[in-house]
């Protein structure tokens, strides 16, 4: 009967280890990514040229042409967003309001693409080749 006892007290030791040990794990992680995903700026690329860079702290409201293309940008509480683009497939205005670097907006067929930038001062390059 000791030995159970002492089984279940270890047991319960172990896995109360384990559970504090993965909750403290994951609330650093989000802390880090917390930091690292908010952004400050946005990037503005035509054509892979690097055409404008906004804050995103003030809100604006621009259009971007391109030829004949256009797209109107619009900066509203720290997030950045195509409201209206004369493409057919409007998948750059569906996207809507972006404030981290985790996913760019792209409308390929008037060649925008608009990433936010980190606030700090990391390499966004994962590898060069």
């Amino acid at each position: 009967m000791k030995n159970t006892k002492k089984i279940l007290t270890s047991n319960i030791l172990w896995i109360t280890l384990f559970l504090l040990l993965a909750v403290i794990s994951i609330l650093i992680i989000f802390i880090m990514l917390s930091g690292k995903l908010t952004g400050k700026t946005a990037e503005i690329y035509t054509d892979n040229k690097l055409i404008r860079t906004v804050s995103l702290d003030k809100d604006d409201e621009f259009i971007v042409e391109n030829g004949d293309n256009y797209n109107i940008v619009r900066i509203r509480n720290g997030k950045i967003s195509v409201v209206e683009a004369d493409c057919k497939n409007q998948i750059c205005v569906k996207q809507g309001e972006i404030d981290n670097s985790l996913l760019p907006i792209v409308c390929v067929p008037n060649g925008l693409v608009i990433k936010v930038k980190n606030g700090d001062k990391t390499n966004d390059i994962d590898a060069e080749i």
